[in-house]
């Protein structure tokens, strides 16, 4: 209504993933997607985002995807691992279930229970889902390899990620997860679920993450042995997720790409007035 009485373009800039959005509006999603029907461009942040849009058959004028940016500065020395004793870490809030923590404790039980008894994992957020998580880590026998530090600032999430060996993000659906672009910068490997946002984008851009199967525990801990036992496709990880971050992933880029998308949107508004 604004850019209606103000005579200026209407831009919807879209974070959250379709799947999550009719899970939490099962009943009224239908008249939040029909707002982007009125809007003279739609941002997103990854292809799997835009897809997910185009295959609600709205007529949407312009989709655009631009990437995140993210805080930290990718390491120029090479990540030094400790492949003796591996450290998983996993950034994320503990509130909704789609995150799929207990998918990832159930993980680390399963590497547990195949005989490698040196691994440790970080969980660094929290959540009202916190309790019931350590609860499932103290069933499983992995209590005393998790530490659930709960919420962390930006400084000290940056100190769990360059002391840790392995980013794993389980989460599905997922938009995209900034946390990846976080984690690629600090030159950790990062491991995630086939159809996500963030993790198909990356591959996309020529960065070899690790896909695995949603909700399933057994082909994640076969991921994260898998990935733990060669040490030269982890430097290859570092490395290449380091560069595709300075190159796509910086406040800078989104920036340009933003002004550069709302200057064309505003130039075309005009001509079609």
């Amino acid at each position: 209504r604004l850019a209606e009485e103000f005579g200026i373009p209407f831009i919807i800039d879209h974070h959250e993933d379709i799947p999550t959005l009719k899970k939490l509006f099962p009943d009224s999603f239908h008249n939040f997607l029909k707002q982007f029907e009125r809007a003279d461009r739609v941002i997103v942040h990854s292809s799997v985002n835009k897809k997910e849009l185009e295959d609600e058959n709205l007529n949407i004028k312009n989709i655009s995807t631009v990437y995140l940016g993210q805080n930290f500065s990718a390491e120029n020395k090479p990540k030094a691992f400790d492949l003796n004793n591996p450290k998983l870490v996993c950034v994320s809030h503990l509130y909704e279930r789609r995150k799929n923590i207990d998918v990832l404790i159930k993980a680390l039980a399963h590497i547990k229970s195949s005989g490698y008894n040196n691994f440790s994992l970080i969980i660094a957020g929290d959540g009202n889902l916190r309790q019931e998580y350590e609860d499932l880590a103290t069933r499983l026998g992995v209590r005393d390899q998790i530490n659930f530090t709960g919420s962390k600032s930006q400084a000290e999430i940056g100190k769990i990620l360059e002391g840790s060996d392995i980013f794993i993000l389980p989460s599905f659906p997922e938009a995209f997860g900034v946390v990846f672009i976080e984690a690629l910068a600090k030159g950790l490997p990062v491991i995630t679920c086939e159809g996500n946002g963030g993790g198909e984008e990356l591959k996309q851009l020529g960065y070899p993450a690790v896909l695995v199967k949603p909700d399933s525990p057994d082909n994640l801990s076969e991921a994260v042995i898998e990935l733990s036992k060669d040490k030269v496709k982890m430097a290859l990880m570092s490395e290449k997720g380091k560069q595709i971050v300075s190159k796509y992933f910086t406040w800078e880029k989104n920036a340009e790409s933003s002004v550069s998308i709302i200057e064309e949107t505003i130039k075309e508004f005009n001509s079609n007035k």
